[in-house]
């Protein structure tokens, strides 16, 4: 091992000390490569031949950084600047390459893989999903839409179930407009909303927990495990909700699910706009 490394630490105490925050984004499988590519920066190899250090390749870190960007971005967090894949060479020259596949996995393959790491972004909660301006371009599209808190959430089956506390809101109800869905606001506190297969998959804003920390710092998810069988209760963290959703055999199933991260006054403006829009009705 070299020191200084790749990134700066001058020394061994402070190289350990600093790789130990991305542990957790190791466990996460993101990509096959990221233990490869955090060691190739935090303890590069010291080669005799050599007059530097042995820098991961360009390729490598772009491997990495395209398998595992989703899953720190989903919580809000950047890749870092100091992982910028234009620092380093590219394959031409001696450097560390990614690993080659030994054979091609399909795309159930993948999905299994990522689905037992917890590494899958709900649909209702995807990255594709841009906050406020999708609730807003999709508000005339959905049979329903709710400002929503949240009392309780289980696992049933693969699914998870939502249930809004009293204070929550009917916005829209089966393409009847604002009005006619007043007057059901109340029951908004015995629905219950539905995450398809939100037992194997992450949905940013709604869990708890959090795949990364402090300035952009992975650590690891303190999920409670419901074992994979029955039903499980889970902690809902405060704050407010737009979800929209539609029925499917007798289930409201999200479609999309934010959450509000300004103030109240905000949101308030946020629904008058939507309210305000011209929907036509089947």
């Amino acid at each position: 091992m070299r020191i200084p490394n790749l990134l700066g630490h001058d020394t061994l105490r402070e190289a350990q000390q600093q790789s130990a925050s991305w542990l957790p984004l190791v466990s996460k499988l993101c990509h096959r490569d990221t233990k490869r590519f955090l060691c190739a920066l935090f303890a590069p190899v010291c080669l005799p031949e050599l007059t530097g250090p042995l820098s991961p390749c360009r390729g490598l870190c772009e491997a990495v950084r395209d398998g595992c960007l989703p899953v720190m971005s989903a919580f809000g967090f950047p890749w870092p600047e100091m992982f910028n894949c234009t620092r380093f060479p590219r394959g031409t020259n001696l450097c560390i390459q990614p690993t080659g596949e030994s054979e091609a996995r399909t795309q159930d393959e993948v999905r299994r893989e990522e689905v037992s790491k917890g590494t899958v972004i709900c649909d209702a909660c995807s990255l594709a999903s841009e906050g406020e301006s999708d609730i807003q371009d999709n508000f005339c599209h959905s049979q329903y839409a709710f400002k929503l808190r949240l009392g309780s959430m289980s696992t049933v089956g693969g699914d998870r179930q939502l249930v809004p506390l009293g204070r929550s809101r009917i916005l829209r109800w089966a393409g009847g407009g604002a009005e006619r869905a007043e007057g059901v606001g109340g029951a908004m506190a015995h629905s219950a909303l539905w995450l398809s297969e939100g037992a194997t998959c992450v949905c940013p804003g709604l869990d708890r927990s959090e795949a990364v920390g402090e300035a952009g710092r992975p650590r690891e998810e303190e999920k409670k495990d419901a074992g994979g069988r029955g039903e499980g209760k889970s902690a809902l963290p405060s704050g407010w909700y737009l979800g929209l959703a539609q029925s499917e055999e007798g289930r409201l199933v999200l479609t999309r699910l934010v959450k509000w991260s300004r103030e109240d006054k905000d949101l308030k403006k946020f629904i008058r706009s939507l309210l305000k829009q011209s929907c036509l009705e089947p």
